[in-house]
């Protein structure tokens, strides 16, 4: 073989070593840098339907009596020492027991819906508040009390009443009975005094 022919196989060779040497490095160079590593925290929020907040709970419990479910009842009067007191019965005409609290709103008036006379009733602190459950047909109780001293002594305008208005505790929506007595058009003279609702006759 020929000197010149060994020369160009051997410089032949020698190129290609190179060039995979240089592709190589290419490819090398090409390869991306692993990105860092970081922490991601990811929070979870619920939808508006599955919080309990948007949950309304339900009522635990009978509910307070409504006007629309009570009668009320004026008693036999009794009186000792210038006060006459009148029970008031609120008897359960619905078909649910409901609960009653705290005192009854109590006032003469000149018919059922009709004008106020005299000053409502103020509380009598016989006892302290309870809630009362009242079942289908029972009855809770409170107590009016009307000075007959006040109306007779201090009283300057007298006159014939008819019929008494009965806020039911919590209640804005009254009640009417018959109950036929003198009372005072004086709004300024308290004669009336009326105790909380109870369980007891």
């Amino acid at each position: 073989m020929r000197a010149s022919a060994i020369t160009g196989r051997r410089a032949l060779a020698g190129a290609c070593l190179a060039a995979l040497a240089v592709s190589a490095a290419a490819c090398g160079s090409a390869a991306p840098a692993a990105a860092p590593t970081r922490a991601v925290t990811v929070t979870a929020t619920a939808s508006a339907s599955a919080s309990p907040s948007a949950v309304t709970p339900s009522p635990s419990g009978p509910l307070p009596c409504a006007t629309t479910g009570l009668k009320l009842t004026v008693g036999a009067a009794n009186g000792a020492a210038g006060t006459i007191f009148y029970p008031l019965d609120f008897t359960n005409t619905s078909g649910s027991v409901c609960t009653m609290y705290g005192y009854p709103g109590v006032a003469f008036v000149s018919a059922p819906g009709g004008s106020q006379i005299g000053a409502p009733a103020n509380r009598r602190i016989a006892a302290a508040p309870t809630v009362i459950t009242v079942a289908p047909g029972a009855t809770a109780h409170a107590t009016l009390a009307v000075s007959d001293v006040l109306i007779g002594n201090n009283c300057k305008h007298q006159l014939q009443v008819n019929w008494v208005q009965v806020y039911p505790p919590g209640r804005f929506k009254a009640l009417f009975a018959p109950l036929s007595r003198s009372g005072c058009a004086d709004k300024s003279l308290v004669t009336m005094g009326v105790t909380t609702v109870t369980s007891e006759p």
